[in-house]
């Protein structure tokens, strides 16, 4: 084998000579031309060693040989004249445009590790040390390091320390060449972990006042941004559903319990329809509220036709369902005054 680093030319013409010879007495030149081998005019080494054919184009069968270790991935080597030279003698290349001037560079291919390929190795890492489920990894801080194209490992990882009050963590990664040499000087990856868990989040942006209906929210199963406090301590998202937002909220936007308040569709000294369903019966009358009440909450109504005071679910702005199983109850009754309503607004009188 002939070292890529240090070659000498000799017996190139007296190679040529016999090879051309057997060919004569084969009959090889009489079939036909034979195509002569070229110098590639740059190369580009996908694998961890340089073979003949990524100096030389149009080899023989069988002509290909391997010649040494590719450089670093990323990294060039040039192949001066002399050297191209002893490797076509000793190899029997035929490569008639030979010059000692002449140069041939190599490049090792590669890609280069970003922040994705970090946080994709921190995710391994905790994975193997039994830390479970998935979590969000945000990188701050990394020294870019270029890998082989095929390189299954081209760093390593360790020391790391994840503060998981705060959520920073810190690791040591050391670079490694497959040829089999120590790499770039290994460096501290910094960053942030996060758990990945369910968060009910806005479908789509929504001004404030605006009544939650049941398509604004939905739970979503792998939030990966930063849940506040307030998004932990919600009520149930059946019971969000007609409460009014106190402020602009944007798409995707974790819901926090601050963000949301009744809705008021009924209020007080308001008139009202008052309806009644049973089997096969559906009755309404005028009333009027006697409390405010937002989305399915039960409210006191004045029956203005038989001024006696009915107990009833809000169902919509201005409507009261009257439960089935309350009594009517007269306006002079204890309860009423528990109340606290004007006679104004007992006798048909707006206060």
């Amino acid at each position: 084998m002939v070292s890529l680093g240090r070659c000498q030319r000799g017996g190139r013409n007296r190679l040529l000579a016999w090879s051309r010879l057997g060919m004569v007495l084969a009959g090889g030149l009489l079939a036909g031309h034979v195509m002569a081998a070229t110098l590639r005019p740059s190369g580009v080494v996908h694998g961890p060693s340089v073979y003949l054919s990524d100096v030389f184009d149009g080899l023989e069968r069988g002509q290909d040989r391997l010649l040494g270790p590719a450089p670093a991935p990323g990294k060039t080597i040039t192949i001066g004249g002399s050297q191209l030279i002893a490797l076509a003698d000793q190899y029997g290349v035929d490569w008639d445009d030979q010059s000692s001037s002449t140069s041939l560079s190599l490049t090792r291919a590669g890609h280069v590790l970003g922040r994705d390929d970090y946080a994709a190795l921190v995710r391994r890492a905790i994975m193997q040390d039994g830390g479970g489920g998935s979590v969000v990894v945000d990188i701050t801080g990394f020294t870019p390091v270029v890998a082989g194209e095929s390189e299954a490992d081209p760093v390593s990882l360790q020391n790391l320390n994840w503060d998981h009050k705060t959520g920073l963590f810190t690791a040591t990664v050391q670079p490694a060449h497959p040829a089999g040499e120590t790499g770039a000087d290994s460096f501290t990856l910094r960053g942030s972990i996060r758990p990945v868990q369910p968060v009910m989040v806005y479908d789509h942006a929504l001004p404030s006042g605006h009544i939650i209906q049941p398509d604004d929210m939905h739970i979503d199963p792998a939030f990966s941004g930063t849940v506040p406090p307030l998004a932990r301590s919600l009520p149930e998202s059946e019971r969000m559903i007609g409460m009014a937002l106190v402020r602009t909220v944007g798409a995707g936007e974790p819901v926090q319990g601050t963000d949301l308040r009744r809705a008021i569709l009924v209020h007080r000294g308001d008139p009202v329809l008052l309806s009644y369903s049973s089997t096969g019966i559906r009755l309404t009358a005028t009333g009027r509220a006697l409390e405010d009440g937002g989305s399915g909450q039960f409210v006191h109504a004045l029956n203005l036709g038989s001024r006696m005071v009915l107990i009833g679910k809000v169902t919509g702005s201005g409507e009261v369902r009257v439960d089935a199983s309350s009594t009517a109850i007269p306006t002079d009754s204890e309860e009423v005054k528990r109340l606290g309503v004007s006679s104004l607004l007992l006798d048909g009188s707006r206060p």
